[in-house]
């Protein structure tokens, strides 16, 4: 069956249009752009060459390589487009699917900043400390005893428990525990608290006033600051120091 003129011209067109290879056109460049990322990893890529991949869900047959400069052109730098906003992407031609990818991406690396670096909680003072301890009054036993180390600015590096006997030997064994694990917190103070569930918490107990003394008195050699030592109870709280003085 023989072609007309108009049919002619128009397979003549797609022929002209069609890549030779299977490596030429958009779709062979994704394909060596993503055989890039397969054997090299994405540090490799130059930033427009990662935005241009980026682009690739919302314009599906054309080079994406135009756009991402120019959008790196128009916001100044890689971080700035990830940032812009939604209106501001679809201003410079920003496909709607890839305006929402780069969303996505974004809400994603926040998550994981948030998730890496989480935030300091500052204990500035006792009532910070009580609050802080008494959300965890109802999940420990009897007699439970844990050391808050903080930095230089008081804020909370670690929250660790420990186990103290009344034994005068391993009540030393416990001390030299917590010593060593403020040196290896790095922590510039530490508080103790010993939770009791009865209400006579305020009766403050023998081993409890050792175990002051002797954290205050190793911390000194060290250059520790001992903030006190805190029993805390359902029936309310009671701080001493090293000097044997309650509050």
């Amino acid at each position: 069956m023989a072609l007309s003129s108009n049919q002619t011209k128009k397979h003549a067109k797609r022929e002209r249009a069609a890549p030779i290879f299977s490596t030429t056109g958009p779709s062979g460049h994704r394909q060596r752009m993503r055989q890039k990322v397969l054997e090299n990893g994405p540090s490799w890529l130059a930033d427009y060459e990662i935005l241009e991949m980026l682009l690739f869900a919302g314009v599906p047959r054309r080079d994406t390589k135009p756009l991402a400069k120019a959008a790196l052109t128009h916001f100044g730098s890689f971080s700035n487009v990830l940032e812009a906003s939604p209106e501001l992407l679809r201003q410079i031609g920003v496909p709607e699917a890839s305006v929402r990818l780069l969303g996505t991406i974004v809400t994603i690396a926040q998550s994981v900043q948030r998730e890496a670096k989480p935030q300091k909680l500052a204990l500035k003072d006792w009532d910070t400390v009580v609050h802080y301890v008494s959300l965890r009054l109802d999940s420990v036993e009897e007699g439970h005893l844990r050391v808050l180390f903080l930095d230089s600015q008081n804020c909370l590096i670690a929250d660790e428990p420990v186990n103290l006997s009344k034994n005068k030997d391993s009540l030393q064994e416990s001390i030299t525990h917590i010593m060593r694990r403020t040196l290896m917190h790095q922590a510039c103070a530490v508080v103790t608290i010993r939770f009791t569930l009865h209400e006579e918490s305020k009766n403050l107990l023998e081993s409890d006033k050792v175990l002051a003394i002797g954290i205050a008195e190793a911390a000194h050699v060290l250059a520790i600051e001992v903030y006190g030592h805190l029993v805390l109870g359902r029936g309310g709280w009671c701080r001493f120091t090293h000097d044997d003085k309650n509050t």
